[in-house]
């Protein structure tokens, strides 16, 4: 059965990884039904005698991944939460194979092969960005930010490509020093090594430098520790080999840098002022509200509104560090949780380091083993990832999250040895009967919701395209209010089939936002006054219904005031755009639009003065960003 789960898990990681990592429930879900089907056939391996994991990193994780279900199930929006909780389950299934079933130095290695050619065709892609077309993107539907410099490969976001990158590289790194590889495998290592941080110098992720240098650090140390205990004599010209190796190699990224302007900047204010300790401070003041057990899976998007800092006018989705943004959405007893995880994890890796190195590099004199170069290169990613966290959110990647989910559960796997204790032996089977009840329950709960999600993205895309009439049209399939397949042009009767299969989703806010934008826009395109307030009417009425699943959704809100004033109901689209400064006060866009319902009120005098005293207000804030010491930005 081994070969059917790594065959499964390929699919999914290759997919999702193609799919900007995941970060649209569209591109999540599919992979984490593979993954599902996995772990539900993984009954059929419920009886095989294996050596079980540590068993404290067994109960970390489901206590930790409890406690992450169990708030995101709790969370005051469920489509915000949805995420976080498909993306939990998809992690615990991926960890609880590795460790129960792929535990092997020949399942690991197939899996490590995957993420080689994988981090190819990242870097590949990433190669194409930074050189040729900075648009270009695998797929002609998925489009990148405008004006981006930085290579993101097959994601979005340079910072989450690096991360990847990153522990692929350490991991390669390790394993071309530390295993008992042959000459030409050994190689392919280095070189995907070498491939790796030339997509991490290129990404211009200040975070992937930090991640880089701490995970070399991390190897560095420990070789050096290694050659010392297993062969003294050696400890000397190894410990200078490994100095000047990691020196090289940073010495040619950064001179490779060096020919380019924007990555030299990039490099020079590696430590300087950031804008990211505006969404810090944000973060702070989220986590006040509700410190001991957060606020729920995905609601930093609402208090990030509400607390953001003047210099952040992007919508703060996340933090920009993972710790904090645990703190806020799942309190303290989350952070220890997530704390017990990782000293569970360290701990083992750090153990089973020592073990090996005592009982087998050390007896055999060889100085080579592949379960130590696989353990002590995911130890490094680990350390990696932990520096990374400061000042990203790769944990919030699905397709990041899922690879560190193998990577953790490489290292509660280790070298068998000795009789497992009664603990150990009475938790693995539980966990063996929870892997296949997880992967029912994705595929009963999460796959389902794919038909919707897909109505989702096409009103998303026909709204982006101007095509407003199939706005409306697949958001009101996807809300199962269509009345017949003609109502969504463009659809087959297969996907209605599933719609009718799987069930609409009343509750996700997106569908309401695009049908109301969608007919709010139609609105403004006619003349006739009466035709347009119906409608107006349309679109307030899909906003209100969205609003009493979302009700903090100042984007519904803001739209919902606009149809609003284009029937001339200015009253009701006051006491709206008010809700809205309560949840958003320092939104440059939100009072310009407040400025437009003035005017549109005819209170023109009171819009003048509001306009003066947002343009006083940014000249404040642009003078503070130029002061001594300020960054560049994200």
């Amino acid at each position: 059965m081994n070969f059917v789960y790594l065959f499964l898990l390929t699919l999914a990681w290759a997919g999702i990884e193609c799919l900007i990592g995941g970060t649209r429930l569209l591109y999540s879900l599919p992979a984490y039904g593979l993954i599902a089907i996995a772990a539900v056939l993984s009954i059929a391996s419920v009886r095989s005698k294996r050596h079980p994991p540590d068993a404290f990193c067994l109960w970390s994780t489901l206590l930790l991944g409890a406690w992450i279900l169990l708030r995101a199930w709790r969370s005051p929006v469920e489509y915000l939460a949805w995420p976080d909780f498909f993306m939990m389950i998809g992690c615990l299934m991926v960890y609880l194979l590795t460790a129960l079933y792929l535990t092997g130095m020949a399942e690991q290695t197939v899996l490590i092969v995957v993420l080689w050619v994988i981090a190819g065709a990242e870097i590949w892609v990433g190669m194409i960005q930074f050189l040729q077309d900075p648009k270009y993107m695998l797929f002609p539907w998925l489009m990148r930010p405008p004006n981006y410099i930085r290579a993101s490969g097959l994601y979005i976001s340079p910072n989450n490509f690096a991360g990847f990158l990153m522990a692929v590289a350490i991991v390669s790194i390790s394993l071309g020093v530390w295993s008992r590889w042959r000459v030409w495998a050994k190689l392919v290592a280095f070189y995907m090594a070498l491939l790796c941080l030339v997509g991490v110098a290129i990404s211009g992720s200040r975070g992937g430098y930090f991640d880089a240098i701490g995970s070399l650090l991390c190897f560095a140390v420990g070789s050096i520790y290694t050659i010392q205990v297993a062969d003294p004599r050696k400890f000397v010209p190894v410990a200078i080999a490994v100095v000047v190796g990691v020196a090289a190699v940073v010495g040619v990224a950064a001179l490779l840098m060096f020919h380019s302007e924007y990555l030299t900047h990039r490099m020079q204010t590696m430590v300087a002022k950031d804008v990211r300790i505006y969404n810090w401070e944000a973060a702070l003041d989220h986590i006040r509200v509700s410190p001991w057990v957060g606020t729920g899976a995905g609601t930093h998007l609402i208090y990030g509104r509400m607390f953001r800092r003047p210099e952040i006018q992007a919508d703060p989705i996340h933090a920009h560090c993972d710790y904090l943004e645990l703190l806020a959405e799942y309190g303290i007893v989350g952070a220890a949780c997530m704390a017990l995880f990782l000293i569970a994890h360290v701990r083992r890796g750090l153990k089973s380091f020592s073990d090996i190195l005592r009982r087998r590099l050390i007896a055999s004199g060889l100085n080579r083993s592949n379960r130590f170069a696989m353990q002590f290169g995911a130890l490094c990613a680990v350390g990696g990832l932990a520096i990374h966290s400061v000042v990203d959110f790769d944990m919030h990647i699905p397709g990041n999250a899922l690879i560190f989910a193998f990577l953790f559960g490489v290292l509660a796997s280790p070298e068998p040895t000795g009789e497992p204790g009664i603990f150990t032996r009475g938790l693995t089977p539980f966990a063996k009967v929870l892997l296949p009840a997880l992967g029912v329950l994705m595929l009963f709960r999460g796959v389902p919701l794919l038909p919707s999600e897909y109505c989702t993205n096409l009103a998303r895309v026909a709204l982006r395209d101007h095509d407003f009439r199939n706005t409306v049209a697949y958001a009101q399939l996807g809300l199962g209010t269509a009345p017949e397949i003609a109502a969504a042009p463009g659809q087959n009767d297969m996907l209605h089939t599933l719609l009718r299969k799987c069930g609409p989703d009343p509750k996700n806010p997106n569908l309401y936002f695009y049908l109301g934008e969608g007919n709010r826009a139609i609105a403004s395109q006619m003349k006739n006054f009466l035709i347009a307030s119906i409608y107006c009417q349309r679109a307030d009425d899909a906003f209100k219904a969205g609003l009493k699943v979302f009700p903090q959704d100042e984007s519904m809100l803001v739209r919902d005031a606009e149809a609003l004033d284009m029937m001339q109901n200015y009253a009701d689209a006051e006491t709206i755009f008010q809700k809205a400064f309560l949840l958003d006060p320092k939104l440059d866009v939100l009072r310009t639009e407040y400025e437009k319902h003035l005017k549109s009120e005819g209170k023109v005098a009171e819009a003048e003065a509001l306009a003066r005293q947002r343009a006083q207000a940014a000249t404040v804030v642009v003078d503070r960003d130029q002061a001594p010491g300020a960054g560049a930005g994200l």
